[in-house]
């Protein structure tokens, strides 16, 4: 279509469309908040998986757990069978989780629970334990990073010979974390690290690749809190300890009405009102050692969606300046001609709103012919 004021003569185009649309990539930036828990919340005699520790992890909905003691059975499925897992992962998290858990005899095994697809995972040995392992896995979250999660259950018991245990496995963690995963990675330890003592040379250690700030409370910002995870809330076990760089991205856990800066150690005796299916017991059932411990944490990235663009109508706004509605957030490439044979790019007009104007350039020939382009 062509508009004509003075010497000048407008075209407006989209090339190659007989119906004067086309499909543009318009990329947008977004974000998702992904929740990670420490979760060794096994009760009864069998350390094994039932409805109170269930009940926790469905109520507080995980985005990715570092799992302990990770068995199950059921009056369904035999004990640690391929489908009595997929039964607790789809009855308490959905049928998108995934999982990776360690192979073999192991008693009290670790694992790795997920929403996002795991892209490798592995097993590392822990020269300190003959019953566990360390359990890692590679995470697909959007982005263009990956978050690696490594699930660890260390030595228990405050005597000298455990401490020492303690301090070795932190200081191989630390080794095989720097020797197997990028520098640049999203990183997270977590799990029950049995750690007695902040001044432990275990936490000391850790504390020099992973952040352990803020401290996640039972309570919200400002209140009386807890930060300890025991069955007797006596002693902080449980941990979840991101890489510095993912450290940046923790956002408040929120849960409800409720908001918790550090993230949050959750007991249900404490916790109200209760998230469905929790009950007041749960975190006091018979040999539950543990609270579930959570941090969240924002991830920024970009999609592409495409949006139809269809062929703008050019105005003249003034002397020197035109104008035109089009697709927002589409660079629009604006070309002059002085014959309509020979075109040549003057310059290009981007908006976050419908509304483009591009300024005409001084010494343009006259009379001369515009048209906007996309793409």
């Amino acid at each position: 279509m062509y508009v004509r004021w003075s010497c000048l003569l407008f075209l407006a185009a989209i090339p190659f469309v007989s119906s004067a649309q086309v499909l543009a990539p318009v990329v947008v930036s977004t974000n998702t908040t992904i929740r990670v828990m420490a979760a060794n919340l096994t009760t009864s005699n069998f350390q094994r998986y039932e409805t109170p520790g269930l009940n926790i992890m469905k109520g507080l909905q995980p985005d990715v757990v570092a799992i302990q003691e990770f068995n199950y059975q059921s009056a369904t499925y035999p004990k640690n069978s391929d489908a009595g897992f997929r039964e607790m992962l789809d009855n308490t998290f959905g049928t998108n989780f995934v999982y990776f858990r360690e192979g073999g005899s192991k008693s009290i095994p670790n694992g790795v629970i997920s929403r996002f697809p795991i892209l490798t995972n592995g097993v590392w040995d822990d020269i300190e334990l003959s019953d566990r392992e360390f359990v890692w896995a590679k995470l697909d979250i959007p982005g263009t990073n990956e978050l690696y999660v490594v699930s660890v259950h260390l030595k228990a018991s405050d005597d000298s010979a455990s401490t020492t245990k303690r301090a070795n496995q932190a200081t191989a963690l630390k080794s095989l974390v720097q020797s197997n995963f990028p520098a640049s990675a999203f990183v997270v330890i977590a799990g029950d690290f049995n750690i007695h003592s902040s001044t432990e040379a275990a936490l000391t250690t850790f504390e020099q690749f992973l952040s352990d700030f803020p401290i996640p409370t039972d309570g919200v910002s400002g209140s009386s809190t807890n930060m300890n995870t025991n069955a007797s809330r006596s002693k902080r076990f449980d941990y979840v300890l991101p890489s510095f760089l993912l450290s940046s991205n923790q956002v408040p856990t929120v849960i409800g009405s409720k908001s918790f800066s550090n993230g949050l150690v959750f007991d249900s005796r404490v916790y109200t009102p209760l998230p469905s299916p929790i009950l007041f017991e749960d975190s006091g059932a018979t040999n539950m050692q543990h609270m579930a411990v959570v941090k969240d944490f924002q991830i920024d990235y970009t999609v592409t969606n495409y949006v139809t663009v269809t062929s703008p109508r050019l105005e003249l706004l003034s002397n020197n300046l035109m104008g035109w509605s089009g697709q927002s957030n589409v660079t629009y490439t604006v070309q002059a001609s002085s014959n309509l044979t020979a075109w040549a790019t003057a310059g290009s007009a981007t908006s976050s709103s419908s509304n483009f104007v591009f300024t005409i350039p001084g010494g343009v020939p006259h009379p001369s012919f515009y048209r906007v382009m996309y793409p």
